[in-house]
């Protein structure tokens, strides 16, 4: 949960700086997510995020894939 929380945040946030009025555009051109949620599924899976990385957060347990790093 905490993966797709970080993926459709990153899509949403590249599309909302490359719509921006200050000219973004004309730099780098613009991006459309290809992920479109409502306000409604976009809350959701932003309160599922927040719940998921607080009971990460609580648990305090190692794993290889959040935690391995690269070394």
């Amino acid at each position: 949960m905490l993966i797709a929380g970080l993926v459709l945040l990153i899509f949403q946030l590249a599309e909302l700086i490359t719509r921006a009025p200050e000219g973004v555009a004309q730099y780098v051109g613009t991006f459309t997510s290809p992920i479109d949620l409502s306000a409604w599924g976009s809350s959701v899976v932003g309160l599922a995020t927040v719940a998921a990385s607080t009971e990460r957060a609580l648990r305090l347990r190692y794993h290889w894939l959040l935690d391995g790093g690269a070394g």
